[in-house]
């Protein structure tokens, strides 16, 4: 894709089990996706800055991805990691930023962590861990425990990227109640749309055409406090990975990362709104 918008990719992940291992406990196991994947990835859809999302088969072993901004660089690439929310470690905290890190992720939906309580406890645990730096807290929940979970968001004072759509699913049991109480959630100073893993929000649909509709709410809401990153390398559906034994590799998923992006700009009403949340928003919020 040739662009002079040189947009930020927000949301990807990096797979190099060949030098460094996954977790034990994990749901899946994702092929490889390295960094020189990633650089190919990064040519396809014109991107001149990347931020690299821990994913859940490394757990808390970040080292994947902090040495994936180290070869990018970090002119180029910033992270988010995921660290135990039970072990205040400032030193930790500290040495993560000196490496690129700018915010924490808390997984919950993944993890099967979705009860409000836990949530709950798991956000303040992490918000605490960060408490003297200027670190983002990156939230991947459904939709309907983030609604639940209004004021505990509203109160965390530091941005609150929510993963994926804010968790939407369409055609979900009311849906449309949701989706009005969503945009409350959006609605807060401090809490911004990641418009990643579509498919999710979509329920893999062959088209976006359900979403459309929803689009110009969600960023009316979420004004100025939109970004938007790819997802890549794609893993498969959650739904799936019960039947599946950890010794086989789930394959990654075919989708368009150029068509994603030329969704954003369908979607957006002005040249300047889409240049905002594919890059402009990111390049602040990240650092770069």
């Amino acid at each position: 894709m040739t662009t002079h918008l040189q947009p930020v990719d927000a949301h990807v992940h990096v797979f190099a089990p060949e030098k460094f291992c996954y977790s034990a406990p994990r749901s899946y196991t994702p092929g490889e996706a390295n960094v020189a994947k990633l650089r190919d990835h990064i040519e396809r859809i014109g991107a001149q800055h990347v931020v690299i999302v821990q994913p859940s088969p490394y757990g808390t072993d970040n080292r994947a991805t902090l040495d994936a901004v180290e070869q990018l660089g970090q002119k180029n690439a910033r992270a988010i990691a995921v660290v135990d929310p039970a072990a205040q470690d400032p030193d930790l905290i500290q040495t993560l930023w000196n490496s690129g890190v700018r915010g924490l992720r808390a997984n919950l939906k993944t993890s099967g962590q979705t009860a409000v309580e836990t949530s709950k406890e798991q956000l303040k645990l992490l918000t605490a861990q960060m408490a003297g730096t200027d670190m983002a807290l990156q939230v991947f929940l459904p939709a309907t425990v983030l609604i639940a979970l209004k004021d505990t968001l509203r109160d965390i004072g530091r941005p609150i990227i929510l993963d994926h759509f804010a968790g939407l699913k369409i055609g979900s049991p009311d849906f449309d109640t949701t989706f009005e109480q969503l945009l409350d959630i959006l609605a807060l100073p401090n809490v911004i749309l990641k418009t990643s893993g579509l498919c999710r929000a979509i329920d893999y649909a062959d088209t976006p055409d359900a979403i459309v509709p929803l689009i110009p709410a969600l960023f009316d809401a979420a004004k100025d406090r939109v970004i938007w990153g790819s997802d890549w390398p794609h893993t498969g559906k959650s739904s799936e990975r019960a039947a599946r034994p950890l010794t086989e590799i789930e394959p990654f998923m075919d989708i368009d990362d150029v068509q994603q992006l030329q969704n954003i700009k369908n979607w957006s009403r002005s040249d300047a709104e889409f240049h905002k949340i594919t890059r402009e928003t990111s390049l602040e919020l990240f650092g770069f």
